[in-house]
């Protein structure tokens, strides 16, 4: 509470300054790209003494932004030209994504970065899942490039009830990454990520919004410890991993790794303990399988060394 209101005081007394910066900026953009950039916003970064970040919405192009730090000089034309030509690259990027999730049949509802990590609405089932990525990786390497990507992937419900855009005017890469729409797509329900590599791999994972997360590792935590007092009393699991995958070909599956430590392992520097189980639990973290031991996984301190999921 105290560092929000610190940060809110901050922000307060930099509002004139950053409304300076808003004009020289705007004034240096007129200048020198006469009728190109129009300013959106001129936040202050905090501390103060920062600066302030300056918006700019290009005229020529409804998609591209300017994103520029502004402090006491004006930006120097070759700073706006810069800034205007990542604003214009970052636009023909997004472009070409949407055009290749659009041959798939897919609308980017949100980004959860510039230019990456687009959201779409599906449904999958353990029938048409296998299907499913197949087809979105090949729309995704019909792209200039194709780099390696994550595809976001939420129930076609929360899309629907996505709250509206305040300013419509706004530049599309600014609409798609706002955190309002970002939170709404990502806080309510679980969600997919599909993760394409280079070479053509792809998982599947499941991200839980942090309050159901927090009822999976609980359901999880307690079948780890019911298995582990009937194979290894004494033992007692002491952490879930964040990262789960759902296993090929299944949407109600997950494998997730639980970090156990046994009677020997009271206490030392690994406190969490130097075993791991591997487990495979349905959608609410129950077990369904019996679980792999993988002892030894760490080396004192160390970090876990985990095979893939």
């Amino acid at each position: 509470m105290i560092v929000s209101a610190v940060m809110l005081l901050g922000r307060l007394a930099g509002t004139p300054a950053a409304r300076r910066s808003g004009r020289l900026a705007a004034d240096a953009a007129e200048r020198c790209f006469p009728g190109r950039l129009a300013v959106i916003s001129a936040r202050p970064r905090f501390p103060a003494s920062g600066g302030a970040e300056i918006l700019f919405r290009v005229l020529d192009d409804h998609d591209a932004f300017v994103r520029l730090r502004v402090d006491r000089a004006a930006p120097t034309a070759g700073q706006l030209g810069e800034a205007i030509e990542d604003g214009l690259a970052a636009a023909r990027e997004w472009r070409a994504l949407a055009a290749a999730l659009r041959r798939g049949g897919y609308e980017v509802h949100g980004l959860g970065r510039v230019v990456a990590d687009p959201w779409i609405a599906a449904d999958p089932t353990n029938d048409t899942v296998t299907d499913f990525l197949a087809g979105l990786r090949d729309c995704l390497a019909r792209r200039p490039g194709a780099p390696a990507t994550s595809v976001l992937i939420a129930d076609p419900a929360v899309v629907r009830a996505l709250p509206r855009d305040r300013d419509p005017s706004l530049p599309t890469l600014l609409r798609l990454t706002a955190t309002r729409r970002l939170a709404a797509l990502s806080g309510r329900r679980p969600y997919y990520r599909a993760s394409f590599g280079t070479a053509g791999a792809l998982g599947l994972s499941l991200v839980h919004p942090f309050s159901l997360w927090q009822r999976y590792e609980a359901a999880v935590t307690a079948g780890a410890d019911a298995w582990l007092a009937r194979v290894s009393p004494g033992a007692r699991a002491t952490a879930v991993m964040s990262l789960t995958r759902l296993v090929t070909g299944r949407v109600d599956r997950l494998r997730a790794h639980v970090v156990f430590r046994d009677g020997s392992e009271q206490s030392g520097p690994a406190r969490l303990g130097n075993h791991v189980l591997a487990v495979t639990t349905d959608l609410d973290g129950a077990l369904t399988d019996e679980p792999t031991v993988i002892r030894d996984a760490r080396a004192g301190a160390g970090p876990l060394r985990l095979p893939p999921l």
